[in-house]
């Protein structure tokens, strides 16, 4: 799985979007297919209008974390069970979305946890050394579904496919240089004893997955200020991994935003 994802980091896209196919080829001209936006529509009963047009693309990092901040507002809205429980509820998922629609508008998402980060408290308290990538022209491949459940293996257990990307899109650099959360299969949100206790055991893991990492990257031209294992070590320890997860997820934001 570390060569597979290393692999994904290799192509650049110069949009943020899905592939369609134009003529005898493919180029990013629509809007990202996204599990949340799926599941805006088929869980919540959101209207397909609120979501971004069908040609829509994104040309900075910062574009998409606002439009993915519109989107949770729209879920607080639109939702009708099972999202707020009082007045007070209400108005407290509200602001939360409100100032990370805020951030992101004004560009600060895109640079949490990054050497470039100049205004959250993580950045004064942490020495970090990895540059943020670049937030125009250079987006990579990525895949809400990608996991382990959807790869096969031959009989020696090596990697002959990955499986179900309807909800692949070129997305921006900061979400691939996140460690993954399938590292303990169950998403955070569902952890039966709460994602506090995912993060202590999640840790564990991930230290394992991390030397497994820099065993692959050795050798490997990725075309990074540092090594892939570094960004995945800062984005846990700064919180750049919840901040990204939070804006691909509208039902874990809240969760996210509290922890």
């Amino acid at each position: 799985m570390c060569r597979l994802l290393i692999q994904l980091l290799e192509p650049t896209l110069h949009t943020i979007g899905s592939l369609v196919e134009v003529g005898n080829n493919y180029s990013v001209a629509g809007r990202p297919i996204t599990h949340n936006m799926n599941d805006m529509v088929c869980k919540a009963s959101i209207p397909k209008l609120v979501l971004p047009s069908s040609s829509q693309v994104y040309h900075s990092a910062d574009e998409w974390y606002a439009a993915s901040a519109a989107m949770h507002m729209a879920q607080l809205l639109f939702q009708h069970n099972d999202l707020v429980d009082s007045e007070d509820d209400c108005r407290n998922k509200y602001v939360a979305r409100y100032l990370f629609h805020l951030l992101a508008k004004k560009g600060h998402l895109s640079a949490f946890g990054f050497l470039e980060d100049n205004w959250s408290a993580q950045s004064q308290s942490l020495e970090l050394s990895c540059s943020m990538p670049c937030g125009t022209d250079s987006f990579r491949l990525w895949c809400d579904d990608l996991r382990p459940h959807n790869i096969l293996l031959d009989h020696h257990d090596n990697i002959v496919a990955a499986l179900d990307w309807e909800f692949a899109y070129s997305a921006p650099t900061q979400f691939s240089l996140d460690p993954p959360w399938w590292l303990l299969l169950q998403l955070p949100e569902l952890w039966p004893s709460g994602i506090d206790d995912w993060s202590q055991v999640y840790e564990a893991r991930l230290r394992t997955w991390l030397h497994a990492m820099e065993d692959e990257e050795w050798g490997e031209g990725i075309n990074f200020p540092a090594n892939l294992s570094t960004y995945l070590r800062e984005s846990w320890l700064s919180g750049r991994f919840w901040l990204d997860y939070a804006t691909r997820k509208s039902w874990a934001f809240d969760t996210i935003f509290r922890k």
